[in-house]
């Protein structure tokens, strides 16, 4: 994990906190005293903890960060980073022509979403938030994959970029008929032509890696529609890595009521 990364930069915000004041109620899980932040990952870590107390401590972070409180988001985001830097560092591997720091922001985006929605009075909370954030990496990857594919077909067919000339001008041919706007072509350009991390593109713009990714990800949902004349492509790309997941148990959390015991996704160590 580069230190440049949005997995590095939450594990040192987790850091960060450790020195702070901010501690959980070691009572909720069996202990007789509140726990530092260091003391109940490490708890987390060890493999003797039971699955069980591994519950009761994420139902407490997680209730906590769904509070509002934004110090235990990067408390849970900060608990969780070595699961997920061995998730990135698969998706890393599978998808060669993906740079290593948008993997990494494509992971932190899922894994709070994931964190927003999970049950946290069944069973196996973490498993299953890295399951669900492990699907939508791997949805993302088809459609990103889905519209690279269908703009450089589109572009081929309707001979749109002349031979020795630039992608740009799809690009500003999509600005002309107002499927993106000006905003959208460049940061497009900048990310997929000039491959420029998204990390350098947040810091010119001011915003988070996030925020970039999720503004990269619609517009270019919006130019593989445009391109291929519907508006089904992204459903089409999430069916699509739904049927490549069944094979590594992705149907695991489809029933409310189904086994308590959850395989962890590939690439996960217990954590």
């Amino acid at each position: 994990m580069t230190g440049t990364t949005a997995l590095a930069a939450a594990s040192r915000e987790f850091d960060s906190l450790v020195a702070l004041p901010v501690l959980l109620d070691g009572r909720l899980f069996g202990e007789d005293r509140d726990l530092r932040l260091d003391e109940v990952k490490e708890l987390l870590l060890v493999r003797a903890t039971s699955p069980a107390v591994r519950d009761l401590i994420w139902r407490e972070i997680v209730n906590n960060a769904c509070s509002g409180d934004g110090i235990w988001t990067t408390v849970a985001l900060g608990m969780a980073v070595p699961g997920l830097a061995n998730l990135a560092r698969q998706f890393a591997r599978d998808y060669v022509d993906t740079s290593y720091d948008d993997l990494c922001a494509e992971v932190v985006t899922a894994f709070l979403e994931a964190l927003r929605t999970v049950d946290v009075d069944r069973p196996a909370i973490l498993t299953r938030v890295y399951w669900s954030t492990y699907r939508a990496v791997r949805r993302s990857a088809y459609t990103e994959v889905l519209a690279a594919r269908t703009a450089a077909a589109a572009a081929t067919e309707a001979r749109i970029v002349p031979e020795g000339g630039h992608p740009d001008l799809v690009l500003i041919r999509l600005v002309a008929e107002n499927v993106i706007t000006e905003a959208e072509a460049s940061l497009i350009s900048a990310v997929r032509l000039d491959r420029r991390s998204l990390g350098d593109v947040s810091e010119l713009l001011g915003i988070s890696t996030n925020a970039v990714l999720l503004r990269l990800r619609k517009a270019e949902m919006r130019v593989a529609a445009h391109l291929t004349g519907t508006t089904a492509c992204t459903r089409r790309a999430f069916k699509q890595g739904r049927k490549s997941e069944a094979a590594v148990g992705s149907d695991s959390f489809g029933a409310s009521d189904r086994t308590s015991v959850v395989e962890e996704p590939p690439g996960i160590l217990a954590a």
